[in-house]
């Protein structure tokens, strides 16, 4: 596997608001992984990327820039093994992504999309949302405050006039499910999947990730699913279970920091990318 080239690229620090360290720490374990593995890696950032000739068998893509998704859609286009996908990544900008989730049948809260110029207040009310989220829709996210949990319609509308005084064109106004959040890390292509409580134990690995638990089970086939929709391999997301047992999926990141279990994430990105690379390069 030494002829195996391999383009990484890593996310630019404008899209990594408050995880700029944690998102280049899993970027470079999975490097170092493929490395051990025989392959060259050669590791740019989203600017050196767009600027270069890219002549790797394989881009691993954890990048979110417009300029850099396009050329890596470009080089998917031309037959380039690309992991995550342009297009998946694409398919992760809010607005697009609650709309693939919820045709698709997976179970996402209530939401509605809309410009951030009007006046969301009755739609609030009739839709009867209590607590509601307001987030980013048009874009991949900057800043922290481009996400809100907001009490009441109020909050809500003044959040939706501060997107529209920051140039955010598109919100997504989701329902606040209350309950246990489940916190979940996914790698289609190596088949690895892993779960946890983030308060429960401290934090620490619990039974919701153990394999014979039912719970588990579900969780699996929900993030899994959306991952497939979404076309993305590696992935993270956030699954809340509501006092009634019911799962709703509330969250899903395009390849996210994997901080709390970064090694064995890391080897399981590596795993898959190879698998994918020997279907993908005919002369291995």
């Amino acid at each position: 596997m030494a002829d195996i080239t391999i383009a990484a690229v890593l996310r630019a620090g404008i899209f990594s608001p408050n995880h700029i360290a944690n998102d280049a720490a899993i970027l470079h374990a999975v490097v170092a992984e493929l490395r051990k593995r025989g392959c060259l890696v050669n590791v740019y950032s989203e600017d050196e990327f767009c600027n270069a000739t890219i002549e790797e068998d394989v881009v691993l893509a954890m990048c979110r820039g417009a300029r850099t998704v396009e050329k890596i859609q470009y080089l998917e286009d031309a037959g380039r093994l690309v992991v995550n996908s342009g297009y998946g990544i694409e398919n992760c900008i809010r607005m697009i992504m609650v709309r693939l989730l919820a045709k698709a049948g997976l179970p996402v809260p209530e939401f509605f999309v809309v410009d951030t110029d009007v006046d969301i207040r009755k739609q609030l009310k009739k839709a009867g949302f209590g607590p509601c989220w307001v987030k980013k829709g048009d874009a991949p996210l900057h800043h922290l405050e481009d996400i809100a949990l907001c009490r009441h319609d109020e909050e809500a509308q003044e959040i939706l006039h501060e997107f529209f005084f920051r140039h955010i064109g598109k919100a997504v106004v989701s329902k606040e499910i209350a309950g246990e959040k489940i916190r979940c890390y996914g790698v289609v292509s190596s088949d690895w999947f892993h779960s946890f409580v983030p308060f429960r134990n401290g934090g620490e690995d619990n039974d919701g990730d153990r394999a014979d638990n039912p719970l588990h089970q579900t969780v699996r086939e929900i993030c899994m699913k959306a991952a497939e929709v979404l076309d993305v391999d590696i992935f993270g997301c956030d699954i809340v279970l509501d006092k009634q047992g019911g799962c709703h999926l509330v969250n899903f990141d395009d390849w996210p920091s994997f901080a709390p279990i970064r090694k064995e994430a890391a080897r399981a990105i590596a795993k898959g990318v190879l698998a994918k690379a020997r279907k993908a390069i005919k002369r291995l």
